[in-house]
């Protein structure tokens, strides 16, 4: 692990980054859904990764929550971290347009630069 100094440091950090400053104390159960993943999305970023890996993140979540949640991983991203996202909501894809890779079966079949979610929805 890390020395105490080092996680008492990083982590209020990487807690103001995400919107939970005032929550550093609450169990998982006191936070909404938004929240927890904002707690999800701290903890893999804490240690500063090349790259973040999100399978769905704004799966179960508002349409407002959703933009949060891709605003901070848009925020996480210009700090050098690759986000690898995957998602089936259109609306998120085609408003970031970003790099969008499509897997068919397991093999590539899309790779493209400031794609949109694809023709068949």
């Amino acid at each position: 692990g890390k020395r105490t100094d080092v996680i008492n440091r990083v982590v209020p950090d990487v807690l103001e980054m995400v919107g939970l400053s005032g929550k550093a104390a609450r169990l998982p159960h006191e936070l909404s859904g938004g929240e927890q993943q904002r707690v999800a999305i701290a903890r893999a970023f804490v240690n500063r990764p090349l790259v973040l890996l999100a399978d769905e993140p704004t799966g179960n979540l508002d349409p407002e929550t959703s933009n949060d949640i891709m605003d901070l991983l848009e925020r996480i991203n210009r700090t050098g971290t690759t986000v690898l996202m995957a998602t089936h909501d259109y609306h998120i894809v085609d408003s970031m347009r970003q790099r969008v890779v499509e897997l068919s079966l397991g093999r590539l079949v899309r790779d493209e630069q400031r794609g949109v979610y694809g023709m068949d929805r």
